[in-house]
């Protein structure tokens, strides 16, 4: 729950998380891709397990999500429209709470689907390449990736990734060229023959952001590129954000087809052209994609190349072979139905393959991940590529066989989770057996948390979680494998909790320090009885002092510090005498005259 009020000071405790794990029936979520009806549903029948469908571009986010089912199959699901984020949250779910999982072949599966080095992957039995590649057509794929500014951050770190990874999908053999584009062209890798793969990928991931956008320059420059080569199949990946100044596209593109180059588009983010892309992508008989989850990139990219760099689909009509599975050869008794076609996978090394085609390529595998079962059948559901398979009379019961096979196993101990006021989990073994459980936590979106578990007794075990609040989920597993779930939930600090008031411990506080209780609020911020100290303007002293000091320097550079301690000199008096009044100027100047000698 989330809570919001006006006026709310403490935003840390606006969220309560709860989380209660119920046990039920068995419980499937089928995956369907774009807007097309799985058959397996209607293969299964009202009076199996339950189930719901959902369309691949509607799968949750959350880890909790999932854990309310017991398996999952994705029916021709594309990669790009899952991506890479749910991926992983959905691997957690299969690896560490035993969910089961299969994926169904298509049009838009497996290599088709862009699932090379995901996390789905990962968890099935089957790797994405094929064997036999020296009989793959010659190719040159040019990728022509916008680094503007605006693709700065997790696009172009997504993009790059995306690009690298198709990178590793070639042969050394084949012909790669990369072209990053700002307000110009920069040709990162010159188009040749790939080489060495890692030198290649080490280059495509140390592109950094640029200026502007010029896609009509980089694109001609890509088509230039490849148009003499003399290959079997030449395909140019132009993936932009941003919109660019026209061109001549027409011209440009009808002169790539006739030396047999298509052009394939990818739109990331709303600021994208996309009318433009679009209509590119449909003259250079190529695929346009309208990216809103920058996750998907990736899988774009590599659906792209495995689409183009080789045939996937097998469509020669054949008896798969059934090997000595248990479980599943009451269901052949009476013979193999013909199957049409299937898309070419490897077996991973320790899966158990139950089916496969003349070419000795998987068809039906599965395996242990963790403490998940993982299926693969490479064939389709509607009946196209599995053929007389659609219309035998076990076919529900294939399904059904199939479903039960990825169901988990449960503990039925009733374990007890409790988080003590220290932040750690104690767990409680009715067995007494708590040193010998394997204990994972994972948060809401499937990131496996740093757990670290101490032994108190022979039936507790402590668990310290480094964790944020919200929901954490507990994956308890005995020595069989048998699982156990829990939910909880870790609260925000407790220094953010609305508790009652103390009154006791605020009468005795005021009581020992002499104080008292304010009952209304507006008391807190009553006037004070003594005045306070005041700021007050000293600029105008200063500059006033400062005037005064400049002309007392001025002063002692230009007349010296002895100016101020010269001694003042004595003044001469001059004695004069007093003249008589009787005199008269004539005699006083004979009796001058007579003084003469």
């Amino acid at each position: 729950a989330l809570v919001q009020v006006e006026q709310d000071a403490i935003f840390e405790n606006n969220k309560l998380t709860s989380v209660t794990m119920v046990q039920s029936e068995p419980h499937l979520l089928i995956v369907n891709g774009y807007d097309t009806a799985s058959p397996i549903a209607a293969a299964l029948g009202k009076q199996s397990i339950a189930y719901d469908v959902v369309n691949a571009n509607s799968l949750p986010n959350e880890l909790s999500s999932y854990l309310q089912y017991n398996a999952i199959i994705f029916d021709n699901v594309p990669g790009h429209l899952v991506g890479e984020a749910k991926m992983s949250v959905i691997e957690q779910a299969v690896k560490n709470f035993g969910v089961g999982f299969t994926m169904v072949g298509g049009e838009n599966s497996f290599g088709l689907g862009g699932y090379f080095k995901t996390p789905i992957e990962t968890l099935l039995p089957v790797e994405m390449e094929i064997k036999g590649k020296e009989q793959l057509p010659s190719l040159g794929l040019e990728i022509v990736l916008d680094r503007s500014g605006s693709m700065s951050g997790a696009k172009l770190e997504l993009a790059k990734e995306a690009a690298a990874r198709s990178v590793e999908m070639l042969r050394d053999e084949d012909t790669l060229g990369f072209i990053a584009f700002d307000d110009r062209p920069w040709e990162i890798i010159e188009t040749g023959p790939l080489g060495k793969k890692e030198e290649a990928v080490d280059t495509i991931l140390s592109v950094t952001p640029g200026g502007g956008t010029e896609i009509y320059g980089s694109l001609a420059k890509a088509y230039e590129n490849l148009a003499d080569l003399k290959l079997q199949r030449k395909h140019i990946i132009l993936l932009t954000d941003g919109q660019s100044q026209p061109g001549n596209y027409e011209d440009l593109i009808a002169q790539g087809k006739e030396n047999g180059i298509t052009l394939s588009t990818v739109a990331i983010g709303q600021d994208a052209d996309a009318n433009l892309l679009e209509a590119l992508s449909e003259m250079g008989s190529g695929r346009f994609y309208d990216v809103v989850d920058e996750q998907t990139i990736p899988s774009i990219l590599s659906r792209e190349t495995a689409m183009i760099s080789r045939t996937y689909i097998e469509d020669n009509p054949f008896y798969p072979t059934i090997f000595n599975a248990s479980g599943w050869n009451t269901l052949f008794a009476n013979g193999v139905p013909k199957m049409n076609a299937y898309i070419g996978t490897t077996a991973k090394q320790g899966a158990t393959v139950i089916a496969e085609s003349e070419k000795e390529d998987p068809v039906l595998a599965e395996w242990q991940y963790g403490l998940g079962k993982t299926f693969a059948f490479t064939s389709d559901s509607t009946g196209k590529w599995t053929g007389d398979w659609a219309r035998w009379q076990n076919w529900g019961t294939f399904w059904q066989t199939l479903i039960s096979k990825m169901l988990p196993s449960y503990n039925d101990v009733a374990y007890d989770v409790r988080l003590e006021s220290d932040g750690s989990f104690v767990i409680t073994d009715p067995t007494n057996e708590a040193a010998f459980l394997d204990i994972v936590a994972v948060n809401e979106a499937g990131e496996e948390l740093e757990t670290q578990l101490e032994t108190i007794s022979a039936s507790q075990v402590r668990a310290v979680v480094q964790a944020e609040p919200g929901l954490i989920f507990f994956r308890i597993a005995d020595e069989e494998q048998a699982i156990y779930q829990a939910g909880l939930s870790v609260p925000y600090s407790a220094e953010y909790e609305l508790r009652p008031v103390n009154d006791k411990l605020v009468e005795e506080l005021t009581k020992q320090t002499g104080g008292s209780v304010l009952k209304e609020p507006s008391e807190v911020f009553r006037e004070f009885t003594k005045k306070g100290a005041e700021r007050q303007n000293i600029a105008t002293w200063l500059l006033l002092a400062g005037m005064l000091l400049f002309f007392i320097d001025i002063t002692i550079r230009r007349f010296g510090w002895s100016f101020l301690t010269r001694p003042k000199k004595k003044e001469q008096l001059v004695e004069e005498k007093p003249i008589q009044a009787g005199d008269t100027n004539v005699a006083q100047l004979l009796k001058g005259m007579k003084k003469r000698p």
